[in-house]
């Protein structure tokens, strides 16, 4: 569903045509040349969040459904979750992000939206799920990279609508979302293999065990982390979590283990994207135009 999505951090896309009034007259505005073409920064894409989440409520109005903006994730909370983090500020301020976790289950609990559907017929509550999401009869799909697997969508719905209104034809959006951050699987176990990365690994990890916490890896500190808070009074299970990331992020600086990962990722990315640079440009280019309906919407 369209409204929890949202919170486990960012989401789904979808649909086809721009079924919006005055959609066609924006989308010849809001063209972006090749020589704009550019990656969004993270407040840019936080803006173009906010948009979708406005024109999905006005859209939800139009066919008479209340809807309630949900909060968008900021900068700091999409910090939380990275296999290795060097920011021993962030780290020493939020642990490894239970306070996002917190804030985000209790806003899955008392979301206005989610709230009046729960409050709705069985009836009532489909016809709801339709206007916002389409209809998963009709649906979208593409086949991910590599043969990985397939992703499905449903077409129409206020969701889809706020899409075409922001990136021009969201059913291109999602075909082309879906490719281009769909790649990892194509990466991803090279690049954990690869000894440039595997020898400040094997740092990081002798320098934790010094500090008397001995992982061979942050996803096994991360289990051990998940372990030992079970149950433990929040107050309590925040304080773990901010002396242990701290530690954490020490031991990644001090090895550059965090840094390395940074590079090599891009390295192996932008090897597998050269298979994908019609992909990758229209990516950048459907981006670019979301952010300027974007600006639009919220001013």
């Amino acid at each position: 569903m369209f409204v929890k999505e949202k919170f486990l951090v960012v989401a789904a896309v979808t649909a086809v045509v721009c079924c919006v009034a005055g959609c066609g007259a924006r989308a010849e505005q809001h063209t972006v040349s090749d020589a704009e073409v550019r990656d969004l920064t993270v407040r840019e894409e936080i803006e173009i969040e906010r948009a979708e989440e406005r024109l999905v409520k006005e859209c939800m109005e139009r066919k008479g459904h209340p809807y309630w903006e949900l909060p968008i994730p900021g900068v700091d909370e999409r910090k939380a979750g990275r296999y290795v983090t060097d920011d021993v500020g962030w780290a020493r301020k939020y642990g490894y992000g239970r306070g996002f976790e917190e804030r985000g289950e209790k806003i899955r609990r008392t979301d206005p939206t989610t709230v009046y559907q729960n409050k709705l017929r069985p009836k009532d509550r489909a016809a709801f799920n339709r206007a916002l999401d389409g209809d998963y009869r009709d649906r979208m799909s593409v086949e991910l990279p590599g043969g990985t697997g397939t992703v499905n969508a449903p077409r129409g719905g206020c969701a889809n609508e706020a899409r075409s209104k922001l990136y021009g034809d969201s059913e291109t959006w999602f075909t082309i979302r879906k490719t281009i951050e769909g790649i990892l699987p194509l990466y991803g176990r090279d690049l954990m293999e690869d000894a440039r990365f595997t020898q400040p690994l094997a740092k990081w990890a002798r320098c934790m065990k010094e500090a008397g916490r001995p992982f061979d890896d942050p996803e096994q500190l991360r289990q051990n982390r998940v372990r030992v808070t079970e149950g433990m009074p929040s107050a309590e299970a925040h304080e773990f979590d901010r002396t242990l990331a701290v530690l954490d992020a020490t031991c990644a600086r001090k090895t550059s283990l965090a840094e390395i990962m940074r590079a090599l990722e891009t390295s192996y990315r932008e090897k597998v994207l050269k298979r994908y640079e019609k992909e990758r440009d229209d990516y950048r280019g459907m981006r670019l135009r979301a952010l300027r309906q974007a600006e639009d919407v919220l001013s």
